[in-house]
């Protein structure tokens, strides 16, 4: 062990020397002054030092251990033949290992040194342990903190300073933690249940940061009280939760465009059934009367004209419920929005100055040319009627490449190349508490017969069918930005192919209908006996299948709807296929559940089948039997 001296009477040193060197320590040096064993401190690196009070130079000996704890943190025991109250006091503000008065024993000196080095060993300990916990406090990722019992914090580490916007610790030391809370009852709330309780575990709060913004915690509290059981601190973690309520509510609200698409589709089901009928007998009517009586051709043309009307609104609810007919193909998107340019400076008044920007390159998209301009003119009408007093709409396309995950209504968009249609208007925005809900069937914030609600859920519906994500900001008073986004494609774009002529869709062949709804049954049996077929009509899978295994009845063609109680459409034709496989099959439906639609087909488990769309018109119906009789298997190509 390693000791220096630090004693002006060069004997009196000399025996200190003696009596250490005889109970087997080592001495690094003896000095006369403080300044002398400072400066040679460094090098000589004492493991304890023995300190006189009375020194050579204009340093004491209490001045010199007082630099010797600060600078260097080495026990240091006073020896001196002074022990009067005033040298006393002064000696006890360094703290000393020991207190010896000469002259003193050699015994008592060795005690000391011992008791020194062992308390000077406990405290190294005490402080790397509390080093230790100060260092895990300060890096803890959660949001640390120590508050009295009236709030005040008392300490916090740098997460705390973080979650909270605390330009630093001494900003945030003596604050009240419970200024935090959005009101005074929530704060009482908080303190009534931690001191019932003791300690609040895995506790969600929603806290408020310097700037007044929100932000949800997960906190973990112990109040620590004191002997009489009153409250006397504070201790507790914090976890920001922000991002994952963010990303439940995500969920809760995809969930519940889902359940409200699956609604409206049924819906639509159910409506396109009923305007089948309507139009179907219509057309038959118009067919039968349109020489006869001018006046009853018009009436009929009303009936017809507000069918088809009503067949507009159940297109909507299908593209919100991503059920709709497309007719995808690859498309220069800035070629597309140019197109529509007169259409939009319609819609436009006066007041409003649209500045467009195509900066799009590459632009090649895969997606149903006319419903991406649906989806361009209802943003354009939406952020039309965001600007009464007039303003400006930005219209732009751009190239985005997305190297991580981004929040949007329809869940995370993940990292690709996209195609970006960017609307963005300086009108009156959305308030925060209505953005969640501007996709929703109906929902609308404008006046009574401005609008159906359905413009932005038709948006939602087309975009997500199409393989794409829709991104919305929006600020009160400042204006709102939606940003569509379509995976970005690299085969070039297709071009328009002129119509083939149409051939004759009479014919004499035995069709099988299969269809639950009767009135629409019996509306598809009168179509195809005009145009020259056979029909054998069914309103259950199960007749079908018994019909299909009697001998000597000539079925062609078997048309089924795709929804019927027990047994829905691709069953049935699995199963018929078992015993009539030379029977050609279409699927007929007002709403798909499974496969991705087209025009004229559906294609399901990767095959395209011929497919009929409710509602039809009876040409329309007619012209795909023909088709599939006539060995044409994907009408769309």
């Amino acid at each position: 062990m390693r000791i220096q001296i630090v004693e002006d009477e060069g004997v009196v040193a000399l025996d200190i020397r003696k009596h250490l060197e005889s109970s087997g320590y080592t001495v690094t040096g003896s000095h006369a002054s403080g300044e002398n064993a400072i400066e040679a401190f460094a090098k000589e690196a004492p493991d304890l030092v023995l300190m006189d009070i009375r020194l050579q130079g204009e340093m004491d000996g209490i001045q010199a251990a007082q630099f010797i704890k600060e600078n260097y943190n080495v026990p240091v025991i006073i020896l001196t033949a002074y022990a009067d109250e005033k040298t006393l006091e002064r000696a006890k503000f360094i703290e000393p290992f020991g207190y010896i008065i000469k002259p003193f024993e050699e015994r008592e000196l060795r005690t000391n040194i011992e008791m020194a080095l062992f308390r000077h060993k406990l405290e190294k300990k005490l402080q790397d342990s509390e080093e230790r916990y100060r260092t895990f406090f300060q890096d803890d990722l959660s949001a640390d903190f120590v508050a009295d019992s009236t709030g005040a914090l008392l300490a916090c580490n740098r997460s705390f300073l973080e979650y909270f916007r605390f330009d630093s610790e001494r900003a945030a030391i003596g604050t009240n933690f419970k200024d935090r809370f959005q009101s005074e009852e929530q704060a009482a709330q908080f303190c009534r249940d931690l001191l019932n309780r003791g300690r609040l575990e895995l506790y969600e709060l929603e806290l408020l940061r310097r700037d007044n913004k929100k932000i949800s915690l997960l906190a973990n509290v112990v109040a620590d009280k004191n002997e009489n059981n009153d409250l006397h601190e504070i201790k507790g973690y914090l976890i920001d939760i922000s991002k994952r309520k963010e990303l439940e509510q995500q969920l809760r609200q995809s969930q519940k465009l889902e359940a409200i698409g699956r609604l409206a589709g049924g819906v639509a089901h159910d409506f396109n059934n009923i305007l089948t009928v309507i139009l179907g007998y219509t057309t038959i009517l118009n067919e039968k009367i349109k020489t006869e009586d001018s006046a009853m051709v018009s009436e009929i043309s009303g009936i017809e004209e507000a069918a088809n009307r009503a067949s507009s609104l159940t297109r909507q609810l299908l593209a919100f419920s991503r059920r709709q007919i497309l007719k995808p193909k690859n498309i220069h998107v800035n070629d597309l929005v140019r197109n529509l340019e007169r259409m939009i400076s319609r819609l436009i008044t006066e007041e409003i100055t649209i500045h467009k920007y195509f900066n799009a390159s590459p632009d090649t998209a895969w997606v149903d040319p006319g419903q991406l301009e649906q989806v361009v003119m209802n943003l354009m009408v939406n952020a039309r009627d965001a600007l009464p007093h007039g303003g400006n709409i930005i219209f732009k396309t751009e190239n985005c490449t997305l190297r991580e995950t981004v929040p949007s209504p329809m869940g995370s968009i993940p990292p690709d190349n996209y195609v970006c249609l960017v609307v963005q208007d300086s009108g009156i925005g959305i308030e925060p508490q209505n953005i969640k809900m501007i996709f929703e069937p109906f929902f609308t914030t404008k006046e009574e017969e401005r609008g159906t609600g359905l413009g932005l859920s038709t948006v939602y519906g087309i975009v997500k069918q199409s393989n794409g994500f829709v991104q919305v900001e929006s600020e009160p008073g400042k204006g709102t930005t939606f940003r569509i986004f379509l995976p970005l494609t690299v085969m070039k774009a297709e071009h328009e192919e002129k119509a083939a002529p149409q051939s004759s869709i009479w014919g004499t062949e035995t069709v099988m209908v299969v269809e639950d709804e009767e009135s629409l049954r019996l509306l598809a049996k009168r179509i195809l006996e005009l145009y020259g077929y056979k029909v054998i009509i069914t309103g259950s899978p199960e007749d079908a299948l018994r019909i299909a295994q009697k001998k000597g009845i000539n079925i062609d063609v078997l048309i089924t709807d795709m929804i019927m109680p027990n047994i829905g459409g691709k069953e049935l034709a699995e199963r018929f296929s078992l015993y009539r496989p030379e029977v050609k099959i279409i699927y007929m439906s007002g709403y798909p559940q499974k496969g991705k639609v087209y025009q004229n087909s559906i294609r399901i488990d990767h095959l395209y089948y011929p497919f009929i769309a409710k509602p039809f018109s009876p040409e329309q119906f007619v012209r795909i039997v023909r088709q599939v009789l006539d060995g044409d298997e994907n009408p769309d190509e």
